[in-house]
């Protein structure tokens, strides 16, 4: 018998062999990846076949047979994918069958009498298929991850809208409890989170840490722009670098209400720190409008007139805020500020001589408190 004849007998003889390399592969399959579960045993065994005409393909035409076949595999195997079976168990089952065959067929080649070297090579050229596959498998993947990602996105963005429109209706509560597994009898509140300072993270960072403690009927979020929104059960654990606001508890129903407070607190002076951020710590701060046409006037009424008596007008004012958070201590204000008691007074004074409005008139107070909060947001 030549060469020929004796690979050709070798291979015939493995596809007659597949049935017993198939149970085996079954059986390891089962015992070993619990992510398989929802596959059958139908499929598998497709997989399988699939994977035995892979190895001949590389043992006759070489490591790298039509290429467009491969990711013809690729793409039957990402229903897997679809499936819930991780890219890792793929490759890893993928692997195990492959040395099934590969050494079942260097058996076989042994005994119909193919020569050493030539069964080395075609050893060798099953494993490089392999390999080649195994690229292409994770290609697919990282596509199929990609287009399920978009989709996630979109449908958690909606879904969000929908929440925050107020547009609650029977359908809206389905896709809660059916895809987002939320309790419609639970009370959720809305957050708005971001990353603040100088950190080095990025929204997909600070996604990757809110995500893992609203699993299961306690949240769910979504990427909006720079930050991420969202409704959950309880608050965060938050780290350095990461702000969340939060709206007060409501059902889905009445959740606009919870989402919009959220949104209102996360805009405040306060929020720009560090931590969990609610209505009742920020307080007044959230009726503050950028937009208010008394921006102007409070802008000519405490600063302009510094400016133009050539006053430090940025010392000067942040005296004045000083001393309205430490409810007019001088004390506790110089402390802070880091001077003298006396150095304080004289600048509250000046800021009164310059500006005519007195920092201990009520309604000057509350208008200079506006004013600050509107500035610290600035900064």
């Amino acid at each position: 018998m030549d060469s020929g004849d004796a690979r050709t007998g070798a291979i015939n003889a493995l596809i007659e062999r597949g049935p017993v390399l198939l149970e085996q592969v079954l059986a390891y399959v089962r015992a070993t990846y619990p992510t398989y579960e929802s596959v059958s045993d139908e499929v598998i065994s497709s997989s399988f076949n699939q994977n035995i005409d892979m190895c001949i393909r590389g043992v006759v035409d070489g490591p790298t047979p039509q290429g467009h076949k491969l990711r013809a595999y690729a793409q039957i195997a990402r229903k897997r994918f679809e499936q819930g079976v991780p890219v890792e168990d793929l490759i890893r089952s993928y692997k195990h069958s492959i040395g099934l065959i590969a050494d079942a067929l260097t058996e076989l080649f042994d005994a119909h009498g193919v020569s050493p070297f030539e069964s080395l090579h075609a050893y060798r050229q099953i494993w490089m298929v392999s390999d080649v596959y195994s690229a292409v498998l994770v290609e697919v993947y990282r596509q199929h991850q990609l287009q399920l990602d978009t989709r996630n996105h979109a449908i958690r963005n909606d879904f969000i809208d929908r929440l925050r429109s107020g547009d609650v209706d029977d359908g809206v509560l389905v896709t809660a409890q059916t895809r987002f597994d939320l309790r419609v009898d639970l009370d959720y509140r809305g957050f708005v989170a971001a990353m603040i300072g100088g950190t080095e993270h990025d929204i997909y960072s600070l996604l990757a840490l809110l995500e893992p403690q609203i699993f299961g009927h306690r949240g769910v979020c979504a990427i909006r722009g720079d930050v991420i929104v969202g409704i959950c059960r309880d608050v965060f654990d938050t780290r350095d670098g990461v702000s969340v606001s939060y709206g007060r508890p409501r059902p889905l129903q009445d959740i606009a209400e919870s989402l919009e407070v959220a949104r209102r607190v996360a805009r405040t002076s306060t929020a720009a720190s560090a931590g969990n951020h609610h209505l009742e710590q920020v307080g007044w701060r959230v009726s503050v409008d950028p937009e208010s046409p008394v921006v102007d006037l409070f802008e000519a009424r405490f600063r302009h007139p510094l400016d133009l008596a050539h006053v430090d007008a940025d010392s000067t004012l942040h005296s004045v805020e000083e001393y309205l958070r430490q409810n007019r201590s001088y004390k506790n204000a110089a402390k802070t500020l880091n001077c003298h008691p006396n150095t304080l007074r004289y600048r509250i004074g000046r800021f009164t001589e310059i500006t005519g409005c007195s920092v201990d008139d009520t309604e000057t107070a509350v208008s200079l408190q506006w004013y600050f909060e509107l500035c610290a947001r600035g900064r």
